[in-house]
């Protein structure tokens, strides 16, 4: 904790300091899970079992790879293999990109919470 949130922590009355306990910082599995509510929620499932279809399909493709007897066919299923996790880390990225608005928005709404509260005293 530094200085600047020591010095929030200190202005803020019990009850406020309850209410932001509520809403404080989630940990890392916190939230991955957090993706899944909330109105895109079902984008991030439908991305996850996509994700999954993907691993397996390249896995599937490397396996075709080793087992391939001329160069022409191991080139074409090591291609769709790369292309397979390529696609793996792209929906990756989005899941942590989501993960990480999802963070922003809730600091954003604690703001917006402590601006109201203000306003009402």
């Amino acid at each position: 904790m530094d200085d600047l949130d020591r010095k929030i922590s200190e202005a803020l009355s019990a009850e406020d300091k309850a209410l932001m306990g509520e809403f404080g910082e989630k940990g890392l599995f916190g939230q991955f899970f957090g993706v899944y509510d909330g109105k895109l929620g079902g984008i991030a499932i439908f991305a996850t079992v996509i994700t999954f279809v993907l691993f397996l399909g390249a896995v599937y493709c490397g396996w075709k790879f080793y087992g391939a007897g001329e160069a022409i066919d191991a080139a074409r299923w090591g291609a769709g293999g790369v292309m397979l996790m390529v696609m793996v880390g792209f929906l990756k990225i989005w899941f942590w990109m989501r993960m990480e608005s999802n963070r922003v928005l809730r600091e954003v709404k604690r703001i917006e919470l402590q601006l109201a509260r203000m306003q009402a005293k």
